[in-house]
């Protein structure tokens, strides 16, 4: 595994852990702010695996 697997696996996995504070949170902030944080680690995901598959010269 290259680095950039290793980092897009980090994005993933923060936003699953945020996923799950979201969805265990009492306070409605919290579930807010952790639901899109989540989905800003996934995006950020998405997008580098789209670049790493425009570049399969770079892995």
């Amino acid at each position: 595994m290259n680095e950039l697997d290793e980092r897009i696996e980090q994005l993933e996995r923060r936003a699953a852990e945020s996923t799950l504070i979201a969805d265990l949170s009492p306070r409605r902030e919290i579930r807010i702010h952790n639901t899109r944080l989540a989905d800003e680690l996934r995006q950020v995901a998405a997008e580098l695996k789209v670049l790493q598959s425009e570049r399969p010269w770079a892995v």
